[in-house]
């Protein structure tokens, strides 16, 4: 199984090294992605799609010089662009077991710290890229997580998993840490993860009665011969955390690490490698800084079901930038 696994890996990087050989390979791919219709300068706004990418580009307009990696996840890298998406390409294809010690490894960083911050941005990123919502027969549920057994500390989670109607098959899921189950928390996370009009089944007569007063359309018991999806989610996600991470999640980061969990189930359903790491570099340009520091470093609990970047706009930290 090992040489499987090193094998794959050798392959990926294969992979990886034929379409990013260079530097300037990297600017050039992601230059078009961060200005779709030409550079835009963040200070006056001048729109110059004759400007031919570089990782600085300097406005013709205003002179001011800007960064392609300026309001990303990227924000204030030194490092070469092309071991961030080494970085995007390796964590896009991994499995759930992997750590920052792994990503210190592979792109020879010296400080763990550094590691274990890209993974927790790239992690964060996952939550968007993959925001799609859960549609068809979708089973909702409430579970609990213990980052860590030797901590009393236990989570709730909210989880939201679609029905495969074919044998074996798997289905979408979303799942948010939630400080407390009521009506209104229920609400929010089904407004924002579960599509109108799907057929509702509730893993327990709790859920099913809280599903009904919100006027929920089509809900349903589970059946006695069905498994509930949500229960076994939430117990093979703590058996995730405590298998892997040995109890060093905090339950402050704990939504990173379901938004993980979840992007991996789904990228299950992609077509390949690529369009998942596509995906993901989406979510690297599209969040912001300012998300990230509020998401890892911010604070705590996630306030009722609002996302880490809602919450960074209503707490919006100070911190400096991290390489």
């Amino acid at each position: 199984m090992e040489q499987t696994d090193r094998q794959q890996r050798l392959a990926a990087l294969q992979t990886f090294n034929r379409l990013f050989p260079t530097e300037e390979d990297c600017i050039g791919f992601l230059f078009p992605l961060r200005w779709p219709r030409g550079f835009v300068c963040p200070l006056c706004r001048a729109c110059r799609p004759e400007l031919t990418p570089r990782r600085y580009p300097v406005c013709p307009h205003c002179g001011n010089r800007s960064s392609l990696t300026t309001g990303t996840l990227m924000h204030g890298a030194k490092k070469p662009l092309r071991d961030w998406l080494l970085a995007i390409w390796w964590f896009s294809g991994a499995s759930f077991d992997v750590s920052a010690k792994d990503l210190q490894r592979l792109l020879g960083i010296s400080c763990y710290q550094t590691a274990w911050t890209w993974l927790q941005k790239l992690r964060l990123a996952m939550g968007r890229a993959d925001d799609e919502r859960v549609r068809g027969a979708v089973e909702i549920g409430c579970g609990t997580a213990a980052p860590a057994h030797e901590r009393k500390e236990c989570a709730l989670v909210l989880i939201a998993a679609e029905i495969a109607l074919a044998p074996g098959g798997a289905g979408r899921i979303r799942m948010r840490h939630i400080a407390r189950l009521d009506n209104e928390t229920l609400q929010l996370f089904l407004q924002d993860a579960v599509e109108n009009n799907s057929r509702l089944l509730a893993g327990d007569q709790q859920m099913q009665a809280m599903l009904n007063q919100l006027g929920a359309r089509h809900v349903a018991p589970i059946q006695p011969e069905q498994l509930s999806q949500a229960a076994e989610l939430a117990r093979s996600f703590e058996t995730c955390l405590h298998t892997v991470h040995r109890g060093g999640v905090t339950i402050k980061h704990l939504q990173l690490y379901l938004d993980e969990f979840c992007f991996r189930n789904n990228a299950a359903l992609r077509a390949d490698h690529l369009a998942v790491f596509k995906s993901l570099l989406a979510g690297v340009l599209d969040q912001s800084i300012q998300q990230f520091r509020h998401a890892v470093q911010g604070g705590g609990k996630i306030d009722d079901a609002s996302s880490p970047g809602e919450a960074a706009m209503k707490n919006p930290v100070q911190l400096r930038s991290e390489e």
